[in-house]
């Protein structure tokens, strides 16, 4: 979100994600993201490189960088080594799934996908990534007592 001049809400999320310590150098980040028909909260431990999503419907994910899981095979076939994602850099945080083939299907091919949703936590914007459609969310920061 790019904050009004002028705004006071946009004054008010310019000085708390200024406030709050960098990507860089924070241990954990808690924030909350939200668009008119969708809410997540987000936690950043980056001394472990993992992420945590809490959707507001009840749904969880958890991203654990290097944690990997064999797939079972698609309706085609397909089996896949999924292996997660987390990458920090300055103020963007980067995580997501790739999905590398261990057998193809039963027209012997096999597709691999890398799927990444960004966290800039200096514009407080999500991009998320739900298998081709992104979807972009304004996030501030969380109250302070939220912790992992």
């Amino acid at each position: 979100m790019r904050p009004v001049l002028g705004s006071a809400r946009g004054a008010v999320l310019s000085f708390a994600l200024a406030a709050a310590p960098s990507s860089a150098m924070a241990k954990e980040i808690h924030l909350d993201c939200r668009r008119p028909d969708r809410s997540v909260a987000v936690d950043v431990d980056t001394s472990r490189l993992f992420v945590q999503l809490m959707w507001g419907q009840g749904v969880a994910e958890e991203y654990q960088n290097g944690d990997s899981y064999l797939s079972g095979p698609s309706a085609s076939g397909q089996t896949h080594r999924v292996i997660y994602a987390v990458s920090v850099e300055n103020d963007a945080v980067s995580f997501g799934q790739d999905y590398l083939c261990v057998a193809g299907g039963a027209d012997g091919k096999c597709k691999e996908r890398h799927i990444r949703n960004t966290l800039d936590t200096a514009a407080g914007v999500l991009r998320y990534d739900d298998d081709g459609i992104v979807t972009t969310l304004e996030c501030r920061p969380a109250p302070p007592s939220r912790r992992f």
